[in-house]
């Protein structure tokens, strides 16, 4: 049975209530955490904006690269000088950088809030699995990253079947999974085996969620660097609602949690977002199973296609690459969905006043108050939605 109308509102009160609750739990509120996790701080997004600045313009906003359905490649440079290989995942890291996983070059790249965009670690088109700092280490097909408070930056090296740690000076690590070993197993970080995954999120107890893609699951590696799967079965590609190991996802591909313990699930192939309470109840928040279409609406009357990417901002809105439609939707605190930036069918990128156009945006970022980063085409664009 679903929860009362009224929870929602409820719940999301209680998250601004629990960063204060949770650090008179911890020794150190902000401090590093064992086996390395940084705390994770919703509010570090948004701590380049003073809250007296107004709103900003909103629209479709280059960050860098280029336009031109030519201009593929991968290529250093400053704004529309630079060229990025199908990027994927993006994360606005404390330092005020973006950090983007660009999947085709199997590199890291790192794009300055001027929109200077330079190769944090692996090497262009160099495939591989070695541990190593920048241009040394190698990946395959990175995918998804994300970023805690001491400035690490975790990377789901997808075609690896590993969990990648990037220290904010540029070391990579391995911290879970087994290079091209596709499997299930949990336990100790180093027996486990994840399968192409993708998502990747960090919640404020320093647990990492991930949203193990080819497996259908969800897993979780804790501060003791212990794997566990919370949801779903390995193998198991469905669409039910249940608690832990009844529900089941389809390819999912990212993942999202919020101050309260609540992790938010794009369920790609189901084109469905789904919720899971930190008791290990799973639910769907949006779309309906199997059906791809565009309508706003709320919950089960939403429609949505694919959706690839998560970003939860400081006010509650979950925001959703959509990426069959070629949009970016809101989901309130409601669970009611929204289009706020492209058109829907209409897969172009559209520089300018809203609506704007968007090619199949792959990663979302919030990147300062009221604004997004996203991932399109080869581009990194600002988004402002109203």
């Amino acid at each position: 049975m679903r929860p009362p109308a009224f929870l929602p509102a409820l719940r999301r009160f209680a998250k601004r209530l629990s960063p204060l609750i949770l650090c008179t739990m911890l020794a150190a509120c902000g401090g590093g955490v064992a086996i390395g996790f940084g705390y994770y701080d919703d509010d570090f997004d948004d701590h380049h904006d003073k809250p007296d600045r107004p709103a900003p313009e909103t629209g479709v906003f280059l960050i860098a690269g280029d336009l031109c359905p030519t201009c593929g490649g991968s290529l250093d440079g400053t704004g529309s000088g630079a060229r990025f290989d199908a990027p994927e995942g993006i994360v606005n890291a404390p330092d005020g950088n973006l950090y983007v996983a660009e999947k085709n070059s199997a590199t890291i790249r790192r794009v300055s809030p001027q929109g200077v965009a330079t190769t944090f670690a692996g090497s262009v088109g160099a495939i591989g699995s070695q541990d190593g700092a920048g241009n040394a280490a190698r990946f395959n097909t990175p995918t998804r990253l994300e970023a805690d408070a001491d400035g690490n930056v975790y990377v789901t090296d997808t075609g690896n079947s590993l969990i990648r740690r990037i220290s904010a000076a540029g070391a990579v690590t391995t911290l879970a999974g087994a290079a091209g070993q596709c499997g299930s197993a949990d336990g100790d970080a180093r027996n486990a085996r994840f399968c192409s995954p993708q998502g990747i999120a960090l919640d404020r107890q320093g647990n990492l969620y991930v949203a193990d893609t080819l497996n259908h699951t969800i897993r979780r590696i804790d501060r003791a660097n212990v794997v566990s799967t919370i949801a779903g079965a390995a193998g198991s590609c469905g669409s039910s609602d249940g608690r832990g190991g009844a529900a089941r996802f389809c390819e999912p591909q990212d993942i999202e949690v919020d101050n309260a313990g609540y992790v938010y699930v794009a369920d790609t192939g189901n084109s469905t977002i789904r919720e899971i309470a930190p008791n290990g109840d799973v639910r769907t928040i949006a779309g309906a199973a199997g059906q791809c279409g565009s309508a706003d609406g709320v919950e089960g009357r939403a429609r949505l296609c694919r959706p690839a990417g998560l970003a939860l901002d400081g006010n509650g809105s979950l925001f959703v690459a959509d990426t069959g439609n070629g949009t970016i939707r809101r989901i309130n605190t409601s669970n009611a969905v929204t289009t706020v930036i492209g058109v829907a069918g209409s897969q172009n990128n559209v520089l300018g006043p809203l609506p704007g156009g968007l090619n199949a945006p792959r990663g979302i970022a919030v990147f300062g108050a009221g604004a997004l980063a996203a991932t399109t085409q080869n581009l990194v664009l600002k988004l402002v939605p109203r």
